[in-house]
């Protein structure tokens, strides 16, 4: 079985920080990993692997190399290589334009990993920073393959995939034949974490870069056109939060004076 994951490096929400002076995000400082969902189809696809055999490859569009150890965790997961389609330009600003490449790239790998296609191309659902959920989908269309969305759960019988599926308040059961492409939920395992040792050496593993013009079926024409979306401007909301001290002799006074203040703030109404 031949297993492709779309994996995204994307900076860590939770540690960036706004420029105080400019309000807009700082990315000079800002910390990166590897996209959750994505972790979570690295996991499903070593899980497949390890109960039908065969290799597990990975491809990521870049615009700027991400940090070499996130590759190396990625490797030390489980992964037998890393691909890293360049996008230095930015060309690819939206879903149909990444699924386009990515499309483009799989073949390319496909062929560099002398493998006769794709049994299963695996996605997260969505990326953190992003979160339109289009990516995985589009690059089925683009493929031509079944598309399984939101699934919670695989089970692989021969060549007939079942997938429970998290939609809205209930949940589903679905089959296809393979190949086919999958977009996972966070609920579907629980990623393993590899050591500082298994990080180290995983050093030994392939990382191939590949330029855009690499790829053998790719149709630049895509990039013809005006993309659909683009980012105009990404800023941090404006803080209006202001620390006063209130005080006073007694708990009666402290009472009047801050409602005293909220009054004049415009906060309340008396």
């Amino acid at each position: 079985m031949n297993i492709l994951v779309c994996i995204k490096f994307i900076v860590d929400p939770n540690q960036l920080q706004a420029d105080e002076a400019t309000g807009k995000p700082d990315f000079q400082r800002a910390s990166y990993r590897i996209n959750n969902w994505d972790e979570q189809a690295i996991e499903a696809a070593l899980q497949l692997a390890a109960q039908h055999g065969g290799k597990v490859v990975a491809i990521s569009l870049i615009k700027t190399p991400p940090p070499k150890e996130l590759i190396l965790t990625a490797l030390a997961m489980g992964l037998d290589s890393v691909y890293l389609v360049k996008d230095e330009a930015g060309l690819a600003a939206d879903a149909f334009r990444i699924a386009s490449v990515l499309a483009a790239a799989a073949g390319t790998v496909a062929e560099r990993e002398s493998v006769d296609g794709w049994d299963v191309v695996l996605c997260g659902e969505a990326s953190v920073d992003d979160y339109n959920g289009q990516v995985g989908p589009r690059l089925g269309t683009a493929l031509d393959l079944p598309i399984i969305t939101y699934a919670t759960r695989l089970d692989l019988s021969g060549n007939r995939l079942t997938a429970d599926r998290a939609v809205e308040e209930r949940s589903e059961t679905v089959e296809t034949d393979l190949p086919a492409l999958i977009t996972v939920g966070m609920e579907i395992n629980d990623p393993r974490r590899p050591t500082v040792l298994q990080i180290m050496g995983a050093g030994g593993k392939p990382t191939v870069e590949l330029d855009i013009s690499d790829l053998n079926s790719f149709d630049g024409s895509v990039f013809s056109a005006e993309a659909s979306i683009r980012d105009i401007e990404i800023a941090a909301p404006p803080s209006t939060r202001k620390q006063q001290v209130v005080e006073g002799d007694s708990p009666d006074e402290i009472v009047e004076e801050l409602l005293n203040r909220l009054g004049a703030a415009g906060e309340v109404a008396f």
